[in-house]
Parts: C-alpha cells; structure tokens; sequence
C-alpha cells in the first residue's frame, strides 16, 4: 500500500511537471498530449490524496510520512495564495524602472513640458495595415504604450487607431496619398499637421520625433532662423561628418524653425526683419563696418543674435581697418572676448573642457558659489536645468564687462573649471605646441559663454517696448556635425535652449529626448520560447529539485 501510494505521488508529479512546461514551451493552449499529462497527473494526485486519508484513518495520528506530505501541500496552496494576491496588487501598480540606455521607458523633461504646456487639442492618428507581421504588431504596440504615456501628462492628446485599407476615404480627408507599410502617425492641431512614417528593420516612433511633430503643430508662426554667409562661416549644406554643419541645420528645421543664409550687401546693407534668429557659426574673419552696422540696426529693431566664435580665426581687419566685431560687441553689449585660448596643466589634452554641473572641482572658489551649478549659472533660463555634460574643443574667453553699457544686462552663464587660463600666446602655442600660465594671463574659472538683454526704441504691434537679445559663445567646434552625432546631448541641448530663450520659447526649454538608437534585439521563435521558459518554470524546478535532494539525503542518511 505504502510503495503504490509513493509511486502514484512521484507519477503525479511528473505528469504535471511534464504538462507544465510543455503548455509554457509551446505556448499553445490546445494541445493534446499536455492536456492528457495534466489530466493524468490530476487524476493520480487524487488517487494519492485519497490513499494518504486512508493510511491516515488507520493510522494513531497525524504523524509520519502521509501527513507530513499533506501538511506540504496545505502549505504549498497557501503559499501560492499569497503569490496571487501579491501579483494582483503588483499588476494594478503603475511604476516602472528605465534601465534602457537611451532612456525609453520614460518622458523626457522637454516633452513631459510642451505636454504640460499644451493649451488645445492634438488629434493623433495611429495607421497600422492588419497584416500578419510581427515587427508591425510591435510597432503598434510601442506607439499606443507610449502615447498612453502622453496621455497622462495632459487629456488633450486624443489617439485613434485607423486601418488604411478599410478607410481610405480618412486618408483623402487628411491629404495622404501613400502610407508606410510599417506604421504612419498623424498629429494634427487645428489646419497644422505633421506626418510621421515608420521604416526600417525596427519600426517605431521616436520621442524626438513625436515631440518636435507636437511642437510645430501647436505653434502659431513660423520662426525664421538665418545663418550669415560672407566670412567662410560653417556652411549649412556642409555634410562633414566631423566638422559640417548639416546636422546643425536639421536639428532647427526638426523644430520647426524656418532655416536659410542672410548675407550682408555692402552696397545695400540689410537684415529682413524676419528673421527672428541671425546666427554667426565661426566666421573666419572679422566683419565689415557696414555689416556690423546692419546687425546693428537689425537688433535695435528687436532682432537676437546667437555668435559661435573660435579662439584662433577670429580676427583678421581689413585693410585700413581696425578690429570691427569684438569692440562693438563689448560697446554696445557689455561683452568682452578674448584673445586667447584655455589651456589646462597636467592633461592628456590641454586645450580640452568637460563641463559638468558638478560642484566638487569649485571647493576652493568663493566667486559664484551661490550662482552656479558646477560650470552653470543656476537661474539663467538656458543652463538653469542643464545636466548634460558639455564636452568643449578650443575655448575662448566671453565674460562681461566691469560696467555694462546702459540699458543692457549681460550674463555670463557657462565657465570652466578652475584649473584653465587663459593663454595669449597663441602663436608660440601653434608653433611649439607649448603653454604655460604667465602673470598677466587670466586665470580660471574663466566665463566661455555670455547672453545680453537691450532695451530699444522699438515696439511690437501692440504698442510695448521690445528688447534684443544677444547669446556668444567661445566655441563653435560643439556644434559641428561630429559633436552633436556623438556628443552626450550637452551640445543639442545647450544649442536647443539658446534658440529657444533667443525666440522667447521658454516652454522648449529643456533636456530633449534622446536621440540615440541602440540597435535592437531580434529574438526568433525558440528563443522566444527559451526566455519565457527559464524565466517561469526553470528557476521554480531548480529550487523544488534542489529542497527534494535535501529532503532525501538526510532520510538516506539519518
């Protein structure tokens, strides 16, 4: 009786093993051969049960093998109760941690704030064929998760799902003649509209995507941002990898800015007016009186102006001439560049900065410790969030002045660490490669990055008063195309921020999505199987193996 009732238990065991994990192998409900094992096993685990009530009944007591086996399974049933109701509390609680690398569990600061901002309501489309295709499924199911995300940042994002095929008279009505296989998204606002399309071997909708999508369709007017020409500066259509300026120029246009060149005739000097931004990307030589005239005028009329200048081509006056843009930025803005390039002792690269908002390297400075946060001005709107770190090739010095010039407020908002000076030998530094701090040499922390208010005489077409605004900064090699494709986001960041403070857009500034794409996993099928697997049955059958070894050897060996 003994030895039938033990093997009809161990049977039993192995039955429902046995269905088990060929139900979570297969990942089929209906088959035959598992549900025949499930069966089976129940159906020998009854007869045990009710052999160990009988040994029990004829038995003096709730003492030896049988009882402590049904003491087993009570305790099993109870501890599987407690897992179920844990798994019901878990599963209603909606938290979740990001330990992706490029950040895609969670909402950027940026588009968590354009969400928060927004002020009418976004319709978003979401066009998937009904196909049997995986990657597509995955698509569709990446997209509607991460909007369900937006959603509870604010209830003016509406999201419907729209099968191409079946309405295409949708289609005509939003002026789509051609959708991707793959997956489109529709934002539209108002008469704006934005199309997003899906390609590739993993197609999904980015977050810098959708929020730049987001931000063109909720903004009123098209911003015009102008880049000057005339002075061998950084090209827009350059396509360097390392040192064109492309990348430059998509970034702005990804944002809804309006992006071109503006040059500066001599024999007719004149900026549009309409340009809201003019950006000076590393001239390689100074700028004539009249053109200096021209952005003179072009900001008393309220213009903004974002210079990005390098240590070593700055100056090179004309004939007759003396230095033009440096005295007039430090007259008429209270900025001050230098003639010099930071340099650092006891570096691999001497000439290189990392800036961080880390405040360790500045224990020993008293000057701003209230003002900034390591290598960023605290309360300046464009580096009061900033911490990204900032990766500076060749610097030069850009500070205020002792007095600024009257009605002007000038910041500066980005300095390097204490260890830099600023060295003025610039041509003993290019011919020997060799530096050191000399007495009459400033030394750090020194200011690379200043922004200015003015007040004008001009007013906007309600009647107020309006200012120009001015940002320089003492580099230019951050925003090339090698930086801002490689670069940890301090450079997108810092860029995206100074032309949003520059138009007035406070609501954009922000640390952006990240733009980065680590290339997916694709798992085949038995893979697939292999992970769900291990991860529900292997690790709970180790440990029940592993206890009923225990349980065996000490009855071997007691």
């Amino acid at each position: 009786m003994k030895s039938l009732r033990t093997f009809t238990g161990i049977a039993a065991l192995l039955c429902l093993a046995a269905a088990v994990n060929l139900l979570v192998w297969q990942q089929a409900s209906y088959m035959a051969v598992a549900w025949g094992a499930l069966l089976l096993g129940l159906g020998l685990g009854l007869v045990w049960l009710v052999m160990a009530v009988l040994g029990l009944a004829g038995s003096a007591g709730w003492e030896g093998w049988a009882a402590g086996g049904v003491n087993a399974a009570l305790s099993t049933v109870f501890f599987l109760g407690i897992c179920i109701t844990l798994y019901v509390f878990i599963s209603g609680w909606d938290a979740s941690w990001d330990l992706t690398q490029e950040g895609r569990r969670e909402l950027a600061p940026q588009t968590v704030q354009v969400l928060q901002t927004m002020n009418q309501e976004v319709q978003v489309m979401c066009l998937f064929l009904s196909v049997d295709d995986e990657l597509v499924w995955i698509a569709r199911q990446k997209t509607l998760r991460f909007l369900e995300q937006c959603q509870a940042y604010t209830d003016l994002i509406k999201v419907e799902e729209i099968d191409p095929q079946v309405e295409m008279p949708r289609l005509q009505s939003m002026g789509l003649t051609h959708v991707s296989p793959q997956g489109t998204i529709v934002v539209k606002a108002g008469n704006r509209q934005r199309v997003i399309t899906f390609s590739g071997g993993s197609p999904r909708l980015e977050e810098r995507d959708f929020t730049n999508a987001l931000i063109n369709v909720l903004r009123s007017k098209e911003l015009h941002v102008g880049f000057l020409t005339g002075h061998q500066e950084r090209d827009l259509g350059d396509e360097d990898p390392q040192k064109g300026g492309s990348v430059l120029g998509n970034l702005l246009t990804g944002e809804s800015y309006n992006v071109g060149r503006v040059s500066i005739k001599i024999s007719a000097p004149d900026i549009p007016q309409q340009i809201d931004v003019l950006v000076i990307n590393n001239p390689r030589g100074d700028l004539h009186p009249v053109e200096i005239k021209a952005i003179d005028a072009y900001l008393e009329k309220g213009g903004r102006l974002l210079m990005l200048l390098e240590p070593w081509k700055s100056v090179t006056p004309g004939q007759g001439q003396g230095e033009q843009l440096r005295p007039w930025l430090e007259e008429r803005f209270g900025i001050v560049v230098g003639s010099d390039m930071l340099m650092a002792q006891g570096r691999e690269k001497p000439w290189q900065l990392e800036l961080r908002n880390d405040d360790k390297p500045f224990e020993a400075v008293d000057a701003g410790f209230m003002e900034y946060n390591g290598s960023f001005r605290k309360e300046h709107p464009i580096t009061g969030g900033f911490d990204r770190t900032l990766l500076i090739d060749t610097a030069r010095s850009v500070g205020a002045s002792a007095k600024a010039p009257e009605g002007v407020a000038v910041t500066e908002i980005i300095r390097s660490t204490p260890e830099y000076w600023g060295e003025t030998n610039l041509e003993s530094l290019e011919k020997k490669g060799e530096a050191a701090k000399g007495s009459d040499e400033k030394g750090g922390p020194l200011s690379i990055a200043v922004s200015a208010v003015r007040k004008t005489a001009a007013v906007d077409d309600t009647g107020q008063p309006v200012t120009s605004r001015v940002v320089v900064i003492g580099d230019s090699d951050f925003a090339t195309n090698g930086q801002l494709i490689t670069e940890t986001q301090g450079s997108l960041n810092l860029l995206m921020n100074t032309m949003a403070w520059l138009t007035e857009r406070e609501d954009l500034i922000a640390i952006r999505p990240s733009g980065k794409t680590d290339p997916p996993i694709v798992l085949n099928e038995g893979e697939q199987r292999a992970i769900v697997w291990v991860s529900t049955l292997l690790t709970a059958q180790l440990i029940v193996g592993a206890g009923l070894a225990a349980f065996l050897l000490r009855r071997k060996y007691r």
